[in-house]
């Protein structure tokens, strides 16, 4: 069977990501032919195509026709869904949060997948048909997630997995005063991992949600299940089972993730427990049996006799595209763009964002100002050196003012260069962190030039003040010793004019 499979990206190890490869690898074990269709390609696709699997980001290059397009994600499946109109497709639906994995009704789907709980009802509240849906958990390649060694009696190491940025603060207080040390993975973080097999044997207690909790717990780490959107607790035996059916995500994602809850859960820590929960996945989880439920499914859709004409297709089609295709009015499209990393932010973003860009520019403004009046006060004394100090330093701080100002304005002038301020997130939201870090520090530099100038102004100072007393002493000195010496000079003068008589 040939088998095309859609994802956004085969590239940084997500989740869907994930699934792909273990969905593809094993297909192609089982001697089936695999495409993979994806518009953002990396490293994983390279290690994809030197197994043997066909990974493109153009559709063109799929030549060969396929039996099956398993569709993951909205924009790739209208792709292979046009290029391909009379193959049967099956939809998997990974999350009941985003927009872009919600199901589209289309003649071509003749059959759905929900990964949990969460995901089927949305499939359900979307109108797909109940008897159409197939529920598969996911699942993980237990020949590449080894167990781990047992865990100690409490929690050295812990690791933060996350693709969002809203809730790292609190989990690295909670580690902090758990005297545990924090790493961070994922695309909230900038750091990826391609051998995330290896670096979970070296951690404890892992902070994740959905597949990523699921490894984590596989290879016999405790879990926490959180993420920004909410907070789980700590996964044990007693909700393991009704936890799976979830998939570990967002659907038990109840309560906020604050430092007091991760400091409950972290208080619940059990290794043995923990390793009982290992065991459990390591038994339910396994990659053969979701193969073979992907494989029957496939089955399914090709045998389904749905009598569509050429215009109900390209009809469907047509109303996706509507949908999806960027347009004036905020239909579907522009959910799906903010979810991917989009640069279309709401208002209250951009005032949020202008606000502190200005707050900054007046902290710049103030310390120009400062720095001026050094400069006037340094140049009545004369004193070049000291001058250029001034002038380099208020240069500096100029130079951080204009680019702060630069920002505003591209900011005001569009919303695409707002997103380039506020850069890198849900995948790219946590870069305006990292941006506005940098931008920090750059603050930061300029004030330790100006207390740098203004200590090398107040040392001058203290100089020239020196010399100046040295100078005054002098002067008085030599008054006192001139005073002395007139009346000399005339008792002198008066003794020649008496000799001289």
């Amino acid at each position: 069977m040939r088998v095309l499979i859609t994802n956004l990206f085969v590239s940084y190890n997500s989740g869907t990501e994930a699934v792909v490869e273990l969905l593809a690898d094993g297909l192609r074990r089982g001697g089936h032919q695999t495409m993979l269709l994806a518009p953002t390609l990396g490293e994983m696709a390279d290690r994809m195509r030197l197994r043997g699997h066909h990974v493109v980001d153009r559709i063109a290059e799929i030549v060969e026709k396929p039996d099956i397009i398993h569709a993951q994600h909205l924009t790739p499946c209208l792709t292979a869904l046009a290029r391909f109109p009379d193959v049967p497709a099956v939809f998997s639906c990974h999350s009941a949060f985003f927009e872009v994995e919600a199901p589209m009704l289309h003649p071509q789907i003749r059959r759905w997948i929900a990964v949990d709980e969460a995901c089927k009802a949305k499939c359900l509240s979307r109108g797909v048909p109940a008897n159409r849906l197939d529920l598969i958990y996911n699942a993980i390649d237990l020949e590449r997630f080894k167990q781990r060694p047992p865990l100690p009696s409490k929690p050295l190491k812990g690791l933060l997995l996350t693709k969002n940025f809203e809730h790292q603060q609190a989990v690295r207080e909670a580690c902090a005063r758990s005297n545990m040390q924090l790493d961070e993975l994922g695309p909230a973080t900038g750091r990826f991992s391609h051998q995330l097999e290896k670096d979970l044997l070296q951690y404890d207690i892992v902070f994740a949600t959905a597949r990523m909790a699921i490894e984590a717990a596989a290879v016999g780490c405790s879990v926490v299940v959180c993420d920004a959107r909410g907070f789980a607790g700590l996964l044990d035996t007693a909700n393991m089972e009704a936890w799976r059916r979830m998939n570990l995500g967002v659907g038990l994602l109840t309560r906020p993730t604050t430092v007091e809850n991760l400091m409950e859960a972290l208080s619940k820590f059990d290794a043995d427990d923990a390793a009982e929960v290992c065991a459990y996945f390591r038994k339910v989880a396994g990659a053969e049996h979701f193969i073979n439920e992907h494989l029957r499914t496939y089955s399914q859709a090709i045998e389904t006799n749905v009598q569509t004409t050429d215009d109900e297709r390209s009809l469907a089609t047509a109303s996706w595209i509507e949908e999806i295709g960027v347009s004036r009015e905020r239909r579907r499209w522009f959910s799906v763009a903010n979810e991917i990393g989009g640069a279309w932010r709401d208002s209250s973003e951009q005032a949020t964002l202008l606000d502190l860009l200005r707050s900054n520019t007046k902290t710049l403004e103030s310390g120009a100002a400062a720095l001026t009046d050094l400069g006037e006060r340094v140049k009545s004394f004369g004193s070049d050196a000291l001058l250029n100090v001034a002038h380099d330093s208020q240069a500096r701080l100029y130079r951080l003012e204009g680019q702060l100002s630069s920002l505003s304005s591209s900011v005001v002038d569009s919303a695409a260069s707002l997103h380039n301020v506020a850069h890198d997130s849900q995948a790219r939201l946590h870069r305006l962190e990292g941006q506005l870090s940098s931008l920090s520090s750059s603050v930061a530099d300029g004030s330790a030039s100006l207390n740098s100038a203004t200590q090398d102004s107040r040392a001058a100072l203290h100089r020239i003040d020196g010399e100046l007393s040295r100078l005054s002493n002098f002067v008085n000195e030599s008054k006192r010793l001139y005073s002395g010496m007139i009346p000399l000079f005339i008792r002198k003068m008066f003794r020649r004019a008496r000799g001289r008589g």
